[in-house]
């Protein structure tokens, strides 16, 4: 076969794009003098191209050559003719113009690609051989969709995501203590299933609050995009009525609050999806209405996870009611659930004294049955946690001051600029600030966030910057990040949504301007540096005003929940006991410009009895059976030590940067572990749509968590997959032609093979049979010299050929390469065999032993289902079935002429 590419003229002459072949024969249809146009009709797609430096070449087919026409016809041109600038074929019987041509003809194949003469060069050869190598290791790695989190590697977090995706049907109730990072482990583990192809639809059902942390923290830290249905989603212009709005998108947000609508419900559950997440769920079973849609929607749904506090902080009843969404099978009756719980409490006597005599426990932690179910991690449990030091300050302030922040505290948005021009609580920041510390500073609304900025800035000079919900993302990632730094600003004034999903553990000092009614969110404030990370003791500051609603709340959060101090259990509790008496002293004070002092003891010295009673019911009712299930340390070693073990490696930032530098992009480095990445050439054409989230990245998980504006490579980044993808599928760097200066003449042929199985994207068939590349070169004999010295020597030592030089030699066009060719396929077909062989082992091995653990369980656990073992088994025939059908593909290849 021939190409040119001069004398382009005529329309209907036969074109193939050198970076695209998979498009198959265009068509010309169009040319001036700076553009040609060409039609793929194969591929249903037209591409213009600029006349300087089109990737193209003209297909010519020669003597011999056998041509496929557009009515699957086969003709053996004989002759080649051109007629008014088209070719025509001929087989001495009959006539085809070019025109007649089959437009499927496929040139991707890299066999197809070097008789086409559609070559790359060898260093392009070398990284396709290098990423498949590389790429197949993340494949069959146990960490594949753990990499990619920016998050620390935190030990019991990353045991809870490990042990709930390894199960078949994922429905589990989170409930840390506050801190520890419920919303963390269920991103995980979102993650990993999306990254795994295990689930595709999912639905985050949330209270309005906490939405948008829910967006950021998936965006931010695991680059999730999830669609966040507002009270507006579903109407408007273009809108079809007949089709249900919430299946327009694979993954989403919605609040609670738009569960009060019937229509919302229904559309919601008759969508369909893999998998749904309820955040604060206390606030579904707390709703008759709500808690009967969640029923409905469970039933619907393979997956769910819940996330709520401890049954200590929600009461038993409430907690039953978690488990009966989540298995309404097997937690059908309160009063069985209460006696079965009562059963336990002997048990747990026993394992008790079994670990005292350092004896083995495993056989009771595995016949507990809601330890499948609940995961309950407490602080004094993972320890790593600092001390709190309260810095309480009561402010004296002129009746005026006093009515003004009793007025701020009910119209939190109608702050004016300067509202704080004045402010006894913005004369004890400053003096904070004198301390050189920095110092984040949370308040209730971004009216509130101005007029503390102004007041500050309005006095001395210091670097101040704000973060509140109204800003981009990007601002905000920005904003932190110079927070962040040792030079950067010194006091970062947050809103109260604004800080969501934030983490500044390097900040100890947290001053509170005002405080909020719920105790609740006072602890997701303290929360925002009281976190695993905290190397310092946190400094609370609690300036507050005499006489004010907020020295009410101010000292009934530390003298009757002493949550500035410590983390609370039961809060949530508390807060429903006394929130009317609470209510109503805040609005007398505000009445009589007072603090009624008699009533404000009374109701500290309740609460302290109510959280008295709390505490001990927590004691009594200690499960070391269920901590001790939800974490495993030796466990969460291993995930971690494999997460590190490929975050280590090197090899994915080498090649994505060399593979990034074919695409016309330039990476410079800032310092040690940040890059930037800039396009100072044309990138290639279908390269040009993707793109990461910031033009800095770094491939390190430190600068990563402590630098939000930076992007963080990884194997499981979009960015990545797809860059490695578009470079896979293009054929890029799969055929090549090459010279080796050695002495005297020869031809060596050299392949890679890839297996390949072709199977549901959810079976994860990769990490039982990896694509990992094998290679073979033969001589010009047929010989293989694949692990010979002359080949090794030959490494390195390569010269570009020309691409078609063997076009003209029929000896070796038409009789050795498809002698070598046939070899090669002969030589890997013996390969094949003990390598589905290992796979069909290392299935049983993993996937059969899962199956015989859960039949084994069931008799001692009876929260182990027959559903999940069904799945079990059902997932080991699938591996196997498919298996069955692998074979190894030809991925790439290179002649080599010996001179």
């Amino acid at each position: 076969m021939k190409t040119l590419f001069e004398g382009a003229s005529c329309t209907g002459q036969r074109w193939v794009s050198k970076t695209e072949p998979e498009l198959g024969l265009g068509t010309l249809v169009e040319i001036n003098k700076k553009t040609i146009t060409l039609k793929f009709d194969a591929s249903a797609c037209t591409r213009q191209y600029a006349i300087a430096g089109a990737p193209l070449k003209r297909v010519i087919f020669k003597p011999g050559d056998e041509i496929t026409l557009k009515d699957n016809t086969t003709l053996t041109v004989e002759t080649v003719t051109e007629s008014n600038g088209l070719f025509i074929y001929s087989d001495g019987q009959s006539r085809a113009c070019e025109t007649d041509l089959n437009d499927t003809i496929n040139f991707s194949m890299p066999e197809n690609r070097l008789y086409a003469g559609i070559t790359d060069s060898n260093k392009l050869f070398d990284l396709r051989y290098q990423l498949l190598a590389a790429r197949s290791c993340y494949d069959r790695s146990d960490a594949k969709g753990f990499l990619g989190g920016r998050v620390e590697l935190i030990p019991h977090q990353f045991f809870i995501a490990d042990t709930v995706t390894s199960r078949y049907i994922p429905r589990v109730l989170l409930s840390d203590e506050t801190g520890l990072g419920k919303t963390i482990e269920a991103c995980l583990i979102l993650h990993k299933l999306l990254v795994t192809h295990r689930a595709q639809r999912i639905l985050i059902i949330v209270p309005e609050s906490l939405v948008h942390q829910w967006f950021i923290e998936l965006y931010r830290k695991f680059n999730l995009s999830f669609m966040i249905f507002n009270p507006e989603y579903g109407h408007g212009d273009g809108i079809d009525p007949d089709e249900n709005p919430f299946s327009g998108y694979q993954q989403g947000i919605i609040s609670m609050d738009m569960l009060a609508d019937p229509q919302k419900r229904r559309l919601i559950i008759k969508a369909g999806w893999d998998m749904v997440v309820i955040d604060e769920a206390h606030h579904i079973t707390d709703n008759t209405e709500r808690l009967e849609f969640a029923r409905a929607l469970s039933q619907t749904v393979s997956g769910m996870i819940l996330l709520s506090a401890t049954p200590e902080q929600m009461g038993v009843e409430n907690h039953f009611l978690h488990l009966n969404l989540l298995d309404p099978d097997r937690y059908f009756d309160f009063d069985a659930y209460l006696s079965e719980t009562n059963q336990y409490q002997s048990v747990i006597q026993t394992v008790i004294e079994k670990i005292k005599k350092k004896e083995p426990v495993t056989d009771f932690l595995d016949s507990y049955g809601p330890g499948r179910v609940i995961f309950r991690n407490k602080r004094h449990v993972v320890k790593g946690f600092p001390k709190r030091v309260t810095r309480f300050a009561p402010l004296a302030a002129d009746t005026r001051q006093v009515l003004r922040v009793n007025e701020e505290f009910l119209e939190k948005n109608k702050i004016r600029p300067d509202a704080f021009e004045n402010d006894p609580r913005v004369l004890y920041l400053l003096k904070l600030i004198k301390s050189k510390e920095k110092i984040l500073v949370i308040c209730r609304s971004k009216e509130k966030a101005i007029a503390i900025e102004n007041a500050v800035t309005s006095r001395i000079s210091v670097n101040i910057v704000r973060f509140d919900e109204t800003m981009s993302l990007l601002q905000r990632d920005r904003n932190a990040a110079w927070f962040a730094g040792e030079t950067g600003a010194q006091v970062l004034i947050c809103s109260e949504i604004g800080s969501e999903g934030r983490n500044f553990q390097f900040v100890h000092h947290l001053c509170l301007l005002d405080l909020p009614l719920n105790p609740e969110l006072l602890e997701q404030r303290i929360g925002r540096i009281d976190r695993i990370g905290q190397k310092n003791r946190v400094q609370i500051h609690v300036p507050f005003i005499r006489g004010s609603v907020y020295e009410i709340l101010a000292r009934w959060f530390m003298e009757g929940l002493n949550l500035f101090n410590e983390n609370r259990d039961g809060v949530h509790l508390v807060f429903k006991a006394f929130e009317s008496q609470l209510a109503d002293l805040l609005n007398k004070t505000r009445q009589d410009q007072a603090v009624d002092e008699p009533t404000l003891s009374h109701l500290i010295q309740k609460t302290r009895i109510f959280c008295k009673d709390i505490d001990r019911k927590i004691t009594r009712n200690k499960n070391i059976l269920l901590e001790m299930n939800s974490f495993k340390p030796d466990l969460a070693r291993k995930i971690i030590h494999q997460i590190s073990e490929l975050e280590q490696n090197k090899d994915l930032e080498n090649i994505l940067i060399r593979v990034l530098d074919h695409y016309g992009f330039e990476a410079d480095e800032i310092d040690r572990t940040i890059l930037t990445l800039k396009a100072d050439r044309p990138a290639d054409e279908t390269f040009s749509g993707f793109s990461s989230r910031s033009e800095a990245a770094t491939f390190d998980r430190v600068t990563a968590v402590a630098r939000e504006d930076v992007d963080f490579f990884s194997w499981d980044h979009p960015f990545v997959q797809r860059t490695f993808e578009h470079f896979l599928t293009s054929g890029t760097g799969s055929c090549t032609t090459a010279v080796f200066q050695q002495g005297h003449q020869g031809i060596w042929l050299e392949t890679v093979f890839v297996p390949e199985c072709v199977a549901p994207e959810g079976l994860d068939m990769e990490r039982y049979l990896p694509p990992s590349p094998i290679r073979i070169v033969l001589d010009h004999e047929g010989n293989s010299i694949t692990d010979t010295k002359k080949v090794a020597n030959a490494s390195g030592k390569l010269e570009q050929d020309h691409g078609a030089w063997f076009n003209d030699i029929e000896q070796v066009k038409d009789i050795l390469l498809p002698s070598l060719l046939k070899k090669s396929h002969e030589i890997v077909k013996g390969i094949s065999k003990p390598l589905i062989r290992d796979a069909r082992e290392k299935i049983n091995q993993i996937a059969g032993q899962e199956v015989t653990r859960l039949k084994q369980l069931q008799k001692i656990n009876p929260d182990v289902k027959a559903d999940e073992i069904f799945l079990a088994q059902q997932h080991l025939d699938s591996l196997l079935k498919y298996l069955s059908t692998a074979r190894l593909r030809l991925d790439a290849l290179r002649l080599i002429r010996l001179q």
